[in-house]
């Protein structure tokens, strides 16, 4: 859609008005014939308003006289009105002539690097990158090295597994997919043992490999060896490490003690207001104020840029800054002690979130909820063994936590 105006302002259209008592039969007959208009509108009972090319409107006399319809030309628009009426003023023109040729300069460099699909890797860390790579506000289009910039991101960060850049007019889009990390697995060639994560009491346990240690109904602590991974052989060759494998689920506690939130803090605008505009040149600003200083105690701060640009892709180096300032008058409100309590209860929760909770009890403490969960979970932590004849050695074999 924006092409076709540009084309119609370059080739410069007129509006007409249809007069007459059937102005829809003009239309009809312009559209038999291969006549473009467009932006029709009904103007009155007899009156029809509707654009029309230069060249269309050369060919519109036979279709008025055939339809019994008056047709007035109303107003000229588009570039070749615009410079014949100007044709006197030389430098009008010779300005008009360089800044066509600017705005073409301009349209062959890159003035926005549009960067989506991080969540992990944060978007300063990708420009720092792509700017060392060659890729940044101010180079040729032309110039851009694609391939050797997806290696050197791919090559510098980890944590991207995929790049994709595209350029179209001044605008580079980057695209990324960040690494889906793995969970760390221990690794089943090596020995360990199953020690609690938490304290419990055990509910159940379920031994695939390795030696248990504790029985349904026993209170480990958190750190205490629940399936071991040396076992005695039978056969008289001492102690043989296995990999053990297992699951121990317990009843276990969670205390979690949070605020209880019993004011509410209402914000109120006063209607006073204050604005800072700014114009971003390239790399430059141009302040529209002069005094930066913002009286007001409690404010809301809106900020927004407006960039200049012809459509969607061919964005200028020409940017407005807006920042407004709205004066607050900060109040509060007391909350009903149901709708505080829930609101805490609320925040609690978040901390045993995916865990199978049976049972919950809550106590206050002061301005505090102090929530107690009882819940079920498995508390089965793989943990490196220590063999017997490692510490023979005088070394320890000894591995991460999983």
């Amino acid at each position: 859609m924006f092409l076709v105006r540009l084309a119609n302002f370059i080739y410069g259209y007129v509006v007409i008005i249809i007069e007459g008592m059937f102005p829809e039969r003009f239309l009809n007959i312009c559209a038999r014939r291969g006549i473009y208009l467009w932006n029709v509108k009904k103007e009155g009972k007899y009156q029809i308003s509707a654009n029309i090319s230069v060249r269309g409107f050369k060919m519109v006399r036979p279709v008025a006289k055939k339809s019994r319809c008056r047709v007035i030309l109303k107003k000229r628009r588009g570039l070749p009105f615009y410079v014949f009426r100007h044709r006197k003023r030389k430098a009008f023109a010779l300005g008009a002539v360089v800044f066509v040729l600017l705005l073409f300069v301009m349209t062959r460099f890159i003035w926005v690097v549009d960067i989506s699909g991080n969540v992990e890797v944060e978007t300063s860390r990708i420009e720092k990158v792509l700017q060392e790579a060659g890729l940044k506000a101010g180079v040729p289009s032309m110039g851009v090295d694609v391939w050797h910039i997806q290696n050197t991101v791919m090559t510098r960060l980890d944590k991207i597994s995929w790049i994709g850049i595209n350029i179209k007019g001044t605008t580079a889009y980057v695209e990324v997919r960040e690494r889906i990390s793995k969970p760390e697995i221990f690794p089943k060639d090596l020995p360990c043992d199953i020690v609690a994560s938490r304290s419990g009491v055990i509910e159940s346990i379920d031994a695939v490999s390795g030696q248990r240690l504790v029985s349904i109904g026993d209170v480990v602590s958190g750190g205490q060896l629940l399936i071991s991974g040396a076992i005695d052989s039978k056969a008289g060759e001492g102690v043989r490490y296995v990999h053990a494998e297992g699951e121990v689920m317990a009843t276990t506690w969670h205390e979690i003690t949070v605020e209880i939130p019993y004011r509410e803090e209402i914000r109120t605008r006063t209607g006073k207001s204050k604005s800072k505009h700014m114009l971003k040149f390239f790399n430059f600003y141009v302040n529209f104020f002069i005094n930066d200083r913002i009286s007001y105690e409690n404010y809301d701060r809106i900020s927004y840029v407006k960039r200049l640009s012809i459509g969607k892709n061919l964005v200028l180096p020409f940017s407005f800054h807006y920042d407004n300032y709205y004066e607050v008058e900060v109040t509060w409100r007391q909350r009903d002690i149901n709708e505080a309590l829930e609101l805490a209860g609320q925040e609690a929760f978040e901390h045993v979130k995916g865990i199978q909770i049976k049972n919950s009890k809550r106590e206050l403490i002061g301005e505090k909820l102090k929530v107690t969960y009882e819940c079920l979970e498995n508390i089965a932590l793989k943990k490196a063994v220590i063999r017997e004849d490692a510490k023979d050695n005088g070394k320890d074999i000894r591995g991460g936590d999983n």
